[in-house]
């Protein structure tokens, strides 16, 4: 009996080991599926909020232009100085693609804005992927009047951006019933293109630009024109809509007195020529 529970002991010499590097093995393979499902979770995590403030710099991008262009807008020429020069065929004629013909220039406008300085940087950035021509995004916006270049802009009126965006604009594209494409020759209308880019810290390299988020947004924008101070100044009248509750209300209406007066509507009889001497309304 002593040999045979011996060999049994013998036999079993060393299981434990073997299942506790077993347990060992299963606890690291779960460790490590744990660690990349969080790495992973945390890289989609980055890369949505590098994303959104991509949306974000794009969108202050579009409210800085709207401030510059109003600053920079001239009553006479518009936006001549910040648009490119509207391109022409080989005749002078602002027809420059045919719809299926591939006649005209397929590239982008070269060379600066009218009286702006030498090209630098990413004009008319994405033409070569543009169907249309080689429009590409535009030109990018300059304060001619103090030479400033509105390209990866991180600080903006004092305030400084999680990022950077640059800013393109130009002219808007026209096409006619035969399929023929042409720059619209308005100085006072221009299309915004506006990149916003996240994370940015400055100058980007093939490897830097690789790791950012990039967000591209695109408006119109008009130059409207008032004449100066209020067209009706000092002669503040009262109600158009010849309503009794006021709808339609225009301070610049006149008021006129009598029976098919301005208030006729609003006073419903006729009076004496006066509008003091309206009386079958019983208002006081």
């Amino acid at each position: 009996m002593t040999n045979r529970r011996t060999q049994v002991a013998t036999n079993e010499r060393g299981f434990a080991l073997v299942l506790a590097i077993l347990s060992l093995m299963l606890l690291t393979f779960l460790g490590l599926t744990l660690a990349t499902t969080t790495s992973t979770e945390l890289q989609i995590a980055t890369n949505y909020r590098w994303s959104q403030q991509a949306l974000y710099n794009a969108e202050a991008g579009l409210e800085a232009a709207r401030i510059v262009l109003s600053n920079v807008a001239d009553v006479s020429t518009g936006w001549f100085d910040q648009l490119p020069t509207q391109r022409v065929d080989g005749g002078g004629s602002p027809v420059w693609w045919d719809e299926g013909t591939g006649t005209g220039p397929w590239t982008a406008p070269s060379g600066p804005p009218p009286t702006g300085d030498p090209v630098t940087g990413r004009d008319f950035d994405m033409n070569g992927c543009d169907t249309r021509g080689g429009v590409g995004y535009g030109r990018v916006l300059e304060d001619t009047s103090t030479s400033t270049r509105y390209e990866d802009v991180s600080t903006f009126e004092g305030q400084t951006l999680n990022g950077a965006f640059t800013i393109w604009v130009r002219r808007g594209l026209e096409v006619d019933n035969a399929g023929q494409f042409a720059d619209s020759d308005r100085n006072d209308a221009l299309i915004i293109v506006s990149e916003g880019r996240a994370p940015y810290q400055g100058a980007t390299t093939t490897f830097t630009a690789a790791r950012q988020a990039v967000r591209v947004l695109e408006t119109t924008f008009s130059l409207g024109l008032d004449t100066v101070g209020s067209p009706c100044l000092g002669t503040q009248a009262g109600q158009e809509g010849m309503s009794p509750t006021g709808e339609n209300f225009n301070p610049c209406a006149p008021i006129t007195a009598g029976a098919g007066g301005s208030l006729e509507g609003a006073f419903g009889a006729a009076g004496t020529g006066d509008t003091g001497a309206l009386t079958s309304t019983g208002v006081e």
